[in-house]
């Protein structure tokens, strides 16, 4: 969703889609027949419909509104809508592949965190790659992995502790019993456990634990 240019619609049943088109390269007229091919694939796939019966496009209802003069299907979306507030420039829409997903599965460490941050009530300075409305979603993501990243320090502390008070024997399943000596040294070795710092360096891995 960042920095691209995208046609929202909606299914009879009210349901949301959103299509990234390129406006400086696609029409009124390919937008159209690119959302009713997809209309069509939608369809077939959950109805068995071989074609649509009917196709209207209904401008007074879309929103914004397209002014009279800018409804010949051979203009460019760009022209269309280029008039718009936070309507992205050709050199600030960044391509898909080189966005990142969000929805990832292992958190990032902190040195991969490597990106500037401005609150919502500083001006930020150009950059070239970020659009001025995905700056408070950035922050949201930012707080949101900044908030994962300190639950994690706690609790490495809190491993770090348990180990310096002895208590990780109390800690190992009954079937290690005669091996309790092994296991702890095995597992202070593969955390990278060290008694001089505070636990920030320990690994935690469901695997070894």
């Amino acid at each position: 969703e960042f920095n691209s240019f995208c046609i929202t619609w909606k299914d009879r049943h009210n349901r949301i889609y959103k299509e990234p088109l390129n406006p400086y390269l696609t029409t009124l007229k390919q937008g159209l027949q690119h959302i009713k091919n997809k209309i069509q694939k939608r369809e077939r796939l959950m109805f068995g419909t071989d074609e649509l019966v009917s196709f209207q496009c209904l401008f007074e209802e879309w929103s914004p509104q397209i002014e009279s003069n800018m409804r010949d299907k051979n203009l460019l979306l760009h022209d269309i809508y280029k008039h718009l507030p936070h309507y992205p420039m050709q050199g600030s829409i960044v391509p898909y592949k080189r966005t990142i997903d969000i929805k990832r599965i292992n958190l990032p460490k902190k040195g991969d965190l490597d990106i500037e941050f401005y609150p919502p009530d500083k001006k930020s300075t150009f950059n070239p790659f970020l659009y001025e409305c995905d700056i408070n979603k950035l922050q949201i993501i930012h707080d949101a992995l900044h908030f994962k990243i300190m639950k994690t320090d706690e609790l490495k502390k809190l491993l770090h502790e348990v180990i310096k008070n002895n208590y990780l024997c109390d800690l190992i399943a009954p079937k290690y019993a005669n091996n309790k000596k092994k296991c702890y040294n095995d597992i202070k070795q593969q955390i990278d456990y060290d008694e001089k710092n505070d636990g920030c360096k320990i690994i935690l891995n469901d695997k070894i634990l």
